[in-house]
């Protein structure tokens, strides 16, 4: 079932004197939105604001699609719109495969070392980060439907960095990404920047309290980033390769529950019109905001989702990760991923075709 319902959000901004992007927190808002209210209806406007159905047809819902997983995260398209994911706690990478019989997934790499972010390049190239290990790799797919894991960032200033955790590829081939850090190296917590062929890491210091989450809004000028620890997305102004304008708190969290029991945010999607959607595990949802960071409304999961990411032949699919599963939204807009369309798209052995609803979900199995 799906439940929307619309209120107000507020954003507040902070500037860094240096003019860099801002380690300094800002001022906290005055007023943050109420709860979202529950609804019986699958679709629900308030306020007199329409429009959630030009995101969401009425009658949609989430579907199983894959089960018995144990940390499914990392979702991600090629240019073709075919979908890839990570399941953290086994170290596996799969490829989702649409079929006669539904949807299938087919392992592509073993003891992936924690990889719990995926992004391609507009030229076909997938990228992962190693949350253990604090790399990211370039995972070489090869004729056989495996893939192989090449270095590209092994360590920032000399040090590894373990805490990596989502990456987003702008189509001019800079690689964004985020470490989490922790209480005992909290050096390594911030969002940083590299290029395709692995320069030197940039580190940007943010006022995040434990980032998560990226990604680029459709012309490529806005960075959106979740925070784990608050709930709060935040917006930067991209200013060049490696530079960040001041940060803005973007979208309230909160408004899917009790902000101290939601916490923060995991993953996140954008869809072509530039509305923003983040998974909340703590609220077991998916809030959408519009580009000027108002709540449009949420999707309700039976479990806590840890990311989504549009896909699928005509982009109109979103592919949300959970915890033991993965669930496909059909949506009525067109997702943005800056990989769709781009010069190169992934050859898989088993032929792809969109089909017809599964009647059960299918088991990766075990190893």
């Amino acid at each position: 079932m799906l439940t929307f319902v619309l209120t107000c959000a507020l954003a507040q901004t902070a500037t860094d004197p240096k003019g860099a992007p801002a380690p300094a927190a800002p001022a906290p808002p005055t007023a943050t939105p109420a709860p979202m209210a529950a609804s019986a209806s699958p679709v629900a406007d308030a306020q007199g604001r329409a429009g959630i159905a030009t995101l969401v047809a009425p009658d949609a819902r989430p579907d199983q699609i894959l089960r018995d997983l144990e940390f499914a995260e990392g979702p991600c398209a090629d240019a073709f719109g075919q979908v890839y994911f990570c399941d953290l706690s086994r170290g596996d990478v799969w490829r989702v495969v649409a079929g006669a019989r539904g949807y299938e997934a087919q392992r592509i790499l073993s003891d992936s070392k924690g990889c719990a972010g995926l992004a391609f390049s507009r030229g076909g190239r997938l990228y992962a980060t190693q949350m253990y290990t604090g790399r990211m790799v370039e995972l070489q797919l090869l004729g056989d439907g495996t893939a192989r894991p090449r270095g590209v960032v092994e360590s920032y200033g000399g040090e590894p960095r373990p805490g990596v955790n989502d990456l987003v590829i702008s189509q001019d081939g800079g690689i964004w990404f985020t470490n989490m850090g922790d209480k005992r190296r909290p050096e390594r917590k911030g969002i940083y920047y590299t290029t395709e062929e692995g320069s030197e890491p940039v580190r940007i210091d943010v006022p995040l309290s434990r980032p998560n989450g990226v990604r680029l809004s459709p012309d490529g000028r806005t960075l959106y980033a979740v925070d784990y620890g608050e709930p709060w997305v935040w917006s930067f102004p991209v200013e060049g390769p490696g530079r960040l304008g001041a940060p803005k708190r973007f979208g309230f969290l909160g408004v899917v529950g009790d902000p101290a029991k939601v916490k923060g945010g995991d993953g996140l999607a954008v869809d072509s019109m530039g509305n923003v959607w983040v998974a909340v595990p703590m609220a077991s949802a998916v809030v959408v905001f519009d580009p000027q960071g108002v709540p449009l409304g949420r999707v309700m999961l039976p479990e806590y989702p840890s990311n989504c990411a549009f896909g699928g032949p005509d982009g109109r699919s979103l592919f949300i990760t959970a915890r033991s599963g993965v669930y496909l939204l059909p949506t009525v807009v067109e997702g943005f991923w800056p990989a769709r369309g781009g010069a190169a798209a992934v050859t898989v052995p088993a032929a792809i075709s969109a089909p017809a609803a599964p009647a059960a979900p299918v088991v990766p199995g075990a190893k």
